[in-house]
């Protein structure tokens, strides 16, 4: 059976002589070899690309002329594009919790202002440890109770957000890095299991489990508000801003130290006359 000619490697005269693939094809055409090739009629294997008979030659030529990758170099790529795709997703995301995280900032002293110091403050949260992202208190004086009490509510929404956002983007990176390895396991196995295809095309998989302790490490969540965080400031609220009548009912008793006497006056409740005792 004959078989497509290969290029001489010299010309005549000694120089090397370098054709092209159409070239190729175009003197087989001409010379009608097309019509004693050895896999004519039957499907041509896409997958032996690198092979260099000339049935597959001319299944690359298809390949190019088609804008078509044989299976393993379009596993390859698409296993590096998807690399691609986790970093800068993880990037992007990266930019976002850092906005979010300013904005955090910003509506920490929402709460934290009107607290004295920040011991009193972490027992009134119910916290262990002073979080990074809340400012320092200010002993401001206690504004309205819905005004102190919705800030601290934004600000624990925004703190949430931060948090649900950070496992979006560990969830979208994993998943990018998971469909990457299915492609490089994909080509390594054509690899392993082909005479034409050279090592080299092989691809690392990733390491998942490190890779998402690497992003951890990287994005750590903040520590959140407490859920009963409004049941803890309506009771902060109440001992630290007591209502008018227990203002007046501890303010109720005066005690008066002259050189001469002493003199204590007591309101009562249930009654508008004043009682008054005095001990020279």
């Amino acid at each position: 059976m004959k078989e497509l000619p290969m290029s001489p490697r010299r010309q005549p005269d000694g120089r090397p002589e370098w054709r092209s693939v159409d070239e190729m094809l175009a003197q087989a055409i001409a010379g009608e070899d097309f019509d004693n090739l050895s896999g004519k009629g039957q499907r041509l294997d896409l997958s032996a690309y690198f092979a260099s008979c000339p049935v597959n030659r001319i299944a690359g030529k298809l390949l190019k002329d088609n804008a078509v990758l044989p299976q393993t170099l379009q596993d390859r790529r698409d296993a590096e594009q998807l690399c691609i795709q986790a970093s800068q997703t993880l990037a992007t995301q990266k930019e976002y919790l850092s906005a979010l995280k300013t904005k955090i900032c910003a509506q920490a002293p929402a709460l934290c202002r009107f607290f004295p110091d920040r011991p009193t403050a972490l027992a009134a949260l119910g916290l262990p440890t002073w979080p990074e992202y809340l400012s320092e208190p200010e002993g401001a004086p206690l504004p309205a109770r819905r005004a102190f009490i919705d800030g601290a509510k934004r600000l624990a929404e925004l703190v949430a957000a931060y948090n649900r956002r950070i496992e979006v983007a560990i969830a979208e990176y994993l998943d990018f890095l998971r469909q990457a390895n299915a492609c490089a396991e994909r080509l390594n196995q054509q690899v392993a299991f082909s005479r034409h295809l050279p090592a080299g095309l092989q691809l690392k998989t990733s390491d998942l489990t490190e890779a998402e302790a690497q992003v951890r490490t990287a994005l750590p969540p903040l520590t959140p508000l407490p859920t009963d965080l409004a049941q803890r400031l309506n009771q902060y609220y109440k001992t630290a801003r007591p209502s008018l009548w227990r203002r007046l009912k501890k303010n109720s008793r005066i005690a008066v130290s002259p050189n001469t006497c002493s003199c204590s006056v007591a309101l009562s409740p249930n009654s508008s006359v004043n009682t008054a005792k005095c001990w020279a």
